[in-house]
């Protein structure tokens, strides 16, 4: 049986010689040695602290993709966001400063499902000027 071939049984009453075993190393010997940690590249999530309830996605569309040139950048954030907060989510986020902050409200669309309407779901948009000589790297370039 070929498969059972390949499976080491032992049984009970087989003897092997058994290993001697390694001493392990103490965790806090390789700490007291100095050992060094593997550092991440990029800050934790909790570095930016609330910034990912506010901030919830780049809005990318063509007309937000033009207006990077003049150093205008669109967000979609949280509904109950306002100017302050996404003005020191985008400053803490994308380490840049922010000059001005434009908040505008998307009501959802009616639409029909069959024989009912419904609605789409409103949303927020934030659209964020830069300093003059301050922009986001890689920002409005497809996914």
């Amino acid at each position: 049986m070929g498969i059972f071939d390949r499976l080491k049984f032992k049984s009970p009453g087989s003897s092997s010689p058994k290993k001697a075993k390694e001493p392990q190393e103490n965790v806090l010997d390789l700490v007291k040695e100095g050992a060094t940690e593997k550092k991440p590249s990029q800050p934790p999530k909790e570095a930016t602290g609330s910034a990912f309830r506010i901030l919830l996605k780049p809005g990318y569309s063509e007309k937000s993709t033009m207006l990077t040139g003049a150093r205008k950048y669109v967000f979609v954030v949280a509904n109950s966001a306002n100017k302050p907060e996404v003005k020191k989510a985008v400053e803490k986020v994308y380490d840049v400063k922010v000059e001005k902050v434009n908040i505008v409200n998307l009501s959802g669309k009616a639409r029909r499902y069959g024989r009912s309407t419904g609605r789409t779901r409103s949303r927020k948009k934030a659209i964020v000027t830069l300093r003059t000589g301050q922009k986001i790297e890689g920002f409005g370039q497809s996914i």
